[in-house]
């Protein structure tokens, strides 16, 4: 047929060629037959492979082999109509998009031995590899008696040294640990994923380049957890948890126009408590070698409530905080109610710490005492609402503080320079504290 049709052709130029015009004209239709030609042997369709819901016991061969088929031809769609499908662990293979329509649920076996590598959904040095659509992922808590603090089963998902991962639209529940767990990835798009229980949401250690828009993350423990990332926007996110929002380490982070609120709706499962701990919180472990500093963080349009924490960053002595110092915060358009403290800060002896504050206000959750200013067994410098020491510079701009107190509400030394430009209420200027300042601007 094709070798037909290059004849006809060949025949129509020989007999329409009587002028230069004429013989450019023919030339270009050629050469848009032949660019024609090339698409449609070149652009065939992904191969598509559908699996049937209703089958009895565990699926896992008959997904994996579907997933392989798909790589093996150069990628595909393995796709689940509604339904449940009983699985052990599966691993992802690159070129690969598992398409998770809506009423589909892919629920893991509660047997740890029926799965590797520590995850229900694997990969490993992969790339453009996708999960979406409007199903489930059910990890059904999966215990395992030698898994870590003596229950956690697998994560749901877990990804090492992948780029160009998209998962979008589906919703992961029961977690037995992580929900989500990257290190050394990259390009990765999350959007409109919805996390109800479990641990741990999003937990990335050494990746970069990721976007997280219109999520919903409703947590055991982090929602948003990881170190040495670089270059994160999150963005139109709803976030609550029985531990921390942001338990982050990252260098260039973005988070806008987010909702924050506490108590988390899932128990946190080892301390059998359901408070927020904190919105924002330094995560830079020791012992994992940490090389990036966390700075150059935007952090605007947000509302938080009923958090004890707004923000909490000790590289003194810190749960996890004292491998990398922390460079530079900005906070802008900020309303955070209900809090039991809004900054409790100890940064570096170089004392590098930039932190703005513009256009924000921070309450105290009044009618609560407070003896003494911890957070997750260490001290803050002060009992004040608001206390910094260590640090370079502190830019507060049309900031309001409201809590009734006896003692300070602000307390900072041990700081380079401060500058005030609207520091409210301004009738109880006594109670900021300012010590051993280099320079104070009001």
């Amino acid at each position: 047929m094709m070798n037909n049709n290059f004849k006809d052709l060949k025949m129509k130029i020989k007999s329409k060629i009587k002028s230069p015009t004429r013989l450019v004209l023919v030339l270009v239709m050629s050469l848009l037959y032949l660019v024609l030609l090339s698409m449609q042997y070149t652009n065939s369709p992904k191969t598509q492979i559908t699996i049937i819901s209703g089958q009895t016991g565990l699926i896992t061969g008959t997904i994996q082999k579907a997933i392989d088929s798909c790589a093996t031809n150069g990628g595909g769609v393995v796709r689940f109509m509604a339904g449940t499908y009983l699985t052990g662990g599966i691993q992802l293979k690159s070129n690969v998009t598992l398409q998770l329509e809506k009423g589909a649920i892919l629920q893991g076996s509660d047997q740890y031995s029926d799965y590797k590598n520590d995850a229900f959904i694997f990969g490993k040095d992969l790339s453009d590899i996708a999960i979406q659509g409007e199903g489930t992922i059910d990890g059904v808590d999966c215990y395992n008696s030698k898994g870590e603090e003596g229950f956690r089963g697998p994560h749901c998902i877990r990804l090492i040294n992948c780029r160009n991962i998209s998962f979008k639209d589906f919703t992961i529940k029961n977690s037995a640990n992580w929900a989500i767990n990257c290190r050394y990835c990259s390009n990765g798009k999350v959007d409109k994923v919805l996390i109800r229980g479990g641990h741990d949401g999003l937990h990335t250690r050494f990746c970069d380049n990721f976007a997280v828009t219109g999520c919903d993350f409703r947590t055991g423990d982090d929602s948003f957890a990881g170190n040495d990332n670089r270059d994160f926007v999150v963005t139109n996110c709803k976030i609550n948890t029985s531990c921390n929002g942001f338990r982050m380490g990252c260098f260039n982070l973005t988070v806008k126009h987010c909702k924050l609120w506490g108590p988390g709706e899932y128990i946190h499962k080892i301390q059998k408590r359901n408070n927020m701990l904190g919105a924002f919180v330094h995560f830079s472990p020791k012992d994992e070698n940490p090389k990036i500093p966390s700075g150059n963080w935007l952090i605007q349009d947000i509302e938080v409530d009923q958090v004890d924490n707004f923000y909490n960053y000790n590289y003194e002595n810190g749960l996890w905080q004292t491998g990398q110092p922390v460079t530079s915060i900005r906070f802008e358009n900020i309303k955070a109610t209900g809090l039991l403290n809004a900054f409790a800060i100890i940064g570096d002896q170089e004392r590098q710490l930039k932190l703005t504050i513009k256009n924000s206000t921070f309450s105290f959750r009044e009618g609560t005492a407070v003896k003494e200013a911890v957070f997750e067994g260490a001290k803050s410098s002060s009992n004040a609402f608001f206390n910094a020491s260590n640090f370079g510079l502190i830019d507060l701009q049309n900031v309001t503080l409201q809590k009734v107190t006896k003692n300070a509400l602000l307390d900072c030394k041990s700081g380079n320079k401060i500058i005030i430009n609207g520091l409210h209420p301004d009738s109880v200027a006594s109670s900021y504290l300012l010590k051993d300042i280099t320079q104070i601007i009001k």
